[in-house]
């Protein structure tokens, strides 16, 4: 598998607002950074192409002591809104050339601590064989969207009525995007990343399982995942 033209990208700002330094919260005693380095290591996708976005000198410290490269500091401007993902990712193949010479990148969040190394790979293996310019992870949602329902004047009516008599398996399933796993092709990237990754086509989807898909940002769910990685006790 070739492995020279990629990149690992994994954001990491010290400055998040719901859930404060949720990046470096702690599971099975590690931080949650931890996890997408050591799967991107795992992979063997990577040689040492892996890089870590932070505007955080304690971050900075914490990647490189867990084997990420953090060759500058992200400019503070890109922690607030309306800066997300894309003006990161963007921001960070521009300010180094060098960057530029590789084909694909990857990005990877800490916030969904329970994607294994098995996942990347296999996201990439589906970005390779359908020449997809970009792919993105997502977990089939609990109930399809298809029988969802909105609440207008205090009265709950479906959206698709016509769905709500047939029975789950009649309904076609549907996704929601987590964006735990984010593959790019950066030359197509440069020209159309100023809009959202949805505008780069083709697009694919890697199915995530809900297992390993939860996703922190509040107090709620991290305690749900550090409850099921410290009971399953293999996220080490």
């Amino acid at each position: 598998m070739d492995t020279i033209k990629n990149l690992c990208l994994i954001p990491a700002k010290a400055a998040s607002s719901r859930l404060k330094k949720k990046n470096i919260l702690k599971i099975n005693g590690k931080e949650l950074l931890y996890y997408p380095i050591k799967a991107a290591q795992d992979s063997g996708l990577f040689n040492n192409d892996i890089f870590v976005s932070t505007e955080s000198e304690e971050i900075r410290s914490i990647a490189i002591k867990h084997g990420a490269r953090v060759p500058f500091l992200r400019d503070k401007r890109l922690v607030k809104d309306p800066y997300g993902v894309v003006d990161v990712a963007l921001d960070f193949l521009k300010k180094e050339h060098e960057f530029k010479a590789y084909s694909n990148i990857f990005i990877l969040l800490p916030t969904l601590p329970m994607i294994i190394p098995e996942d990347i790979v296999k996201a990439f293996e589906i970005f390779k064989k359908r020449n997809y310019k970009c792919l993105i992870s997502v977990t089939e949602t609990e109930q399809s969207a298809f029988r969802s329902v909105i609440i207008e004047n205090n009265e709950v009516k479906p959206v698709f009525p016509e769905n709500m008599l047939k029975k789950s398996q009649e309904v076609e399933k549907t996704y929601e995007t987590n964006a735990g796993i984010i593959i790019l092709d950066i030359e197509d990237f440069l020209v159309t990343g100023k809009h959202y990754f949805y505008f780069i086509r083709p697009l694919g989807a890697y199915i995530l399982p809900r297992e390993r898909a939860v996703d922190i940002d509040t107090e709620f769910e991290y305690k749900l995942a550090k409850l099921m990685m410290e009971t399953k006790n293999i996220f080490i």
